[in-house]
């Protein structure tokens, strides 16, 4: 009698055992499904190319929340930044008063040539009136890859879109990269769309 309680009790020491082990992974799946969530801001304007873009924000991503000026255009940039280490991924929009002449293959080589990397794949986004040309860059044994695209606008305007991260996942890089593309917003795109 006292074996048969005895092994009952066991039994229900590992099903209990197993019961809070599937709990734990639970909750810690939540969280980590809770962290990897890419929220962006609220579309940050350029008032001067009647352009707005959402970046991200949250969650360890730090944002510029506004644009800067630079030598031939505005930039726009956050950074994932988890804990107090340096940046390990970077999101930037550029846009360019001066477009440049060479072509987006072209510049996709140059990119990748730069950082010792291939390109992985290319390919082209409709977004209202203009194209996307972009291009997943990487190099497998930094870790590294970026998202690459960059748009024709009109009057010679140019529009590039750069997603970098060095931690291995390329998830990451492309789901900010669509989610920015998706929140891109030009106002010659919008009164197009009401016409």
């Amino acid at each position: 009698m006292d074996e048969t309680s005895g092994t009952k009790k066991y039994s229900a020491d590992k099903i209990t055992l197993l019961g809070l082990f599937v709990v734990a992974v639970l909750i810690a799946r939540l969280i980590i499904a809770s962290r990897s969530v890419i929220a962006l801001s609220e579309p940050i304007e350029l008032s001067y190319a009647s352009l707005s873009v959402s970046m991200p924000a949250g969650n360890g991503w730090q944002n510029e929340k506004q644009w800067r000026r630079q030598e031939n255009g505005f930039t726009l940039s956050s950074f994932f930044v988890p804990g107090t280490q340096r940046p390990v991924a970077q999101a930037r929009c550029r846009y360019l008063w001066v477009g440049t002449s060479t072509a987006p293959d072209m510049r996709f080589k140059q990119k990748a040539s730069a950082v010792n990397g291939v390109i992985a794949k290319k390919g082209q986004l409709r977004k209202g009136e203009f194209t996307i040309d972009w291009a997943h860059i990487e190099d497998r044994k930094r870790l590294f890859c970026i998202f690459f695209g960059t748009a024709k606008l009109s009057n010679n305007r140019q529009l590039d879109i750069e997603v970098q991260q060095n931690i291995g996942d390329t998830n990451l890089a492309e789901q900010v990269f669509e989610r920015i593309t998706e929140s891109l917003n030009l106002e010659s795109s919008r009164r197009a769309a009401k016409e």
